[in-house]
């Protein structure tokens, strides 16, 4: 078998494992604020109650499906883009351009991942808390790692970009 299809393979598959594992959170995070929901209104109405931590759960829900959402994004090459380029260029010119794109978008995020790296820190740092003693940061964490896994996504999408511009192939954006 040829080393840049046994490649090919294998980023394919770690793209693809990497993208259940993220449609599989998402999908836990929506039921769990589906049912934080029900039960604020529930308990809302039915007993004039509620619980006091509910905001800040669905709050922080938010900030993970957001990340999860946009490294799943990534890894499916559906993240915003302009493609004006693509019409433009002859395809073996569009590639290659892929992968400095890509590039550029990999060296940012990495910026970004250490960034709320340091974020976290000053969190953690700071003591303040989430839900009676659990650490605030903990929830933050999913800034540095969807940056992380963003960032994975990116350097699949420039290896695969660099060999099928080594093989010849002209392939470009598409999935």
């Amino acid at each position: 078998m040829d080393n840049g299809l046994w490649a090919m393979k294998l980023l394919k598959r770690i793209n693809a494992i990497l993208g259940d594992i993220e449609t599989s959170l998402l999908c836990l995070i929506i039921f769990l604020m589906l049912v934080l929901a029900i039960l604020k209104i529930s308990l809302h109405y039915l007993f004039h109650t509620g619980i006091l931590w509910n905001d800040v759960m669905l709050q922080h829900f938010t900030l993970w499906l957001a990340f999860l959402g946009a490294a799943l994004a990534t890894g499916e090459k559906r993240h915003i883009s302009i493609d004006v380029l693509t019409r433009l260029l002859p395809p073996r010119l569009v590639q290659l351009t892929a992968i400095i794109i890509h590039t550029v978008s990999f060296i940012v995020v990495g910026i970004l991942a250490y960034t709320s790296v340091e974020f976290v820190r000053a969190e953690q740092i700071s003591g303040a808390t989430l839900v009676g003693s659990v650490p605030i940061w903990w929830a933050k964490l999913m800034i540095p790692i969807g940056f992380v896994l963003i960032a994975i996504h990116f350097a699949i999408h420039i290896a695969m970009g660099i060999i099928r511009q080594i093989k010849g192939e002209a392939v470009s954006w598409e999935r």
